[in-house]
Formats: structure tokens, sequence, C-alpha cells
């Protein structure tokens, strides 16, 4: 799939709530995995041969896996000519000193974008605002709905955090 494709099936799938984020990889030939990590490790993605592969820690939350498989999906679209051998993300989705790759071309701004990528991804601006009119602006209802933290939906919405 070159880069046009993958975009277009990006933009197919964040048509849908919640994205069917576990379905991105393989239609853009990545390799996939969920596998017990270390308990500070939330994702990694590395080269195999001539593509990537991206493994998540299976003992994190379903929410959680699910940003950071949108994480790691931000960094091979727009940092897939950084991640040389690999890239591990701790718990704070920064390139760890404790797992396989500690790679020091992905930074602070890299894990930024990467971020943001994951929230745009997951939460598309359009969808979150045609669902908050149906469900009345509901943050735990739209949270669950879209299959992300209450907190992510928080931030999301622009409303102030409440626990």
């Amino acid at each position: 799939m070159n880069l046009a494709d993958e975009l277009r099936f990006l933009m197919t799938v964040r048509g849908l709530a919640p994205v069917p984020v576990h379905v991105i990889p393989e239609a853009m030939g990545i390799s996939f995995k969920e596998a017990c990590l270390e308990n500070e490790i939330s994702g990694m993605i590395e080269r195999k041969g001539p593509g990537f592969a991206i493994t998540i820690n299976a003992k994190d939350p379903h929410t959680r896996r699910r940003f950071t498989l949108a994480h790691e999906l931000g960094h091979y679209m727009l940092h897939r000519h950084l991640i040389g051998d690999g890239l591990d993300d701790d718990r704070l989705y920064r390139s760890s000193r404790g797992g396989k790759y500690h790679n020091t071309a992905v930074g602070p701004k890299e894990e930024t974008e990467a971020n943001r990528f994951a929230a745009n991804l997951l939460m598309p601006k359009e969808l979150v605002e045609f669902h908050r009119k149906e469900l009345d602006g509901n943050v735990a209802e739209m949270a669950k709905l879209f299959q992300v933290s209450k907190h992510s939906m928080f931030i999301r919405m622009g409303v102030p955090y409440k626990d």
C-alpha cells in the first residue's frame, strides 16, 4: 500500500465510532500483535525485513491498548524515516531506555506528534461533534462509544477533567 492509499484507508476508518484501530496494521501491511511486555513499556514499532511490526502491551487496559496502537501508527505514518531498527514507548509515550530499543532520533516533538495523531485517529473531531450532540455532551458515554479513556475524551471535548 502506498502513502496515498494509506491515507485514504485512514480517512475511511475515521468515519466509524469506535474507529476500528486493530484492522489498520494488517490493511497497511504492518505486522501487529499484543504481547506481555515489561510493565514500563506500552508498545513498540520495529523494522521486520522490508516492513514494520507493532507490538503493544497485552497487560494494559483496552482503552490504553487502543491509544498505544494508534500512537505507534502515528510513528509509522509520521516518523518511519526515523524509526531505524525500532522504537520503544514507555508509559509516558517517550522513547524508553528500558526497552529493546532506545531511539535518540525520536524526541519529545515526535512523541507529541504521535500522540496528536493517535487522538485524531481515535476521536476524529467531526465524529466527536456529531455524537456530542446525539449524546447531549455526556463525556462518559462518549468515552464508552469511542472506546477511549474518560480523561482523553474530556481533553478532546475541551471540558475540564473530573474524575
